[in-house]
């Protein structure tokens, strides 16, 4: 399994915690198990691999698509207010330009699915219909 140390031996640029890397590593492999059915065992090397090498690439991209997904706060909205004044009529408009947690976690979950999917469609681990249930 891909320790904290490689990770950041392959990935020097990433800054991201060790707490945080071991919640989405251990997400991650709830996940593969859940859509293989458990049918992966830790003796296949190559499946091990394949399962570090994901992990990898959830997490790079996670990193690097957008790092607000990885912060876990609400977006403050208090920097987006625009005024509008016109003599004596004032008004004020709070933009919101951050997402809330619920919409960050599922925004987080498709993309580990899309890429579990990809890595994994095509080693027989997973169900046939699989295709049919894409977000």
């Amino acid at each position: 399994m891909l320790t904290y140390q490689e990770f950041k031996k392959m990935s020097p640029d990433v800054d991201i915690t060790e707490g945080l890397f071991l919640s989405l590593q251990r997400r991650i492999k709830r996940r593969i198990d859940f859509l293989t059915f458990e049918r992966i065992n830790d003796d296949d090397i190559d499946l091990q691999k394949r399962i570090d090498e994901v992990t990898e690439d959830i997490i790079l991209g996670l990193y690097f698509k957008d790092r607000e997904l990885l912060n876990d706060s609400e977006g403050n909205s208090s920097g987006n207010i625009k005024s509008e004044s016109v003599g004596e009529y004032k008004v004020e408009y709070a933009q919101a330009n951050t997402l809330s947690v619920d919409k960050k976690d599922g925004i987080v979950a498709g993309f580990i699915d899309q890429m579990i999917r990809e890595a994994f469609i095509h080693t027989g681990l997973m169900y046939r219909g699989i295709y049919e249930n894409e977000r």
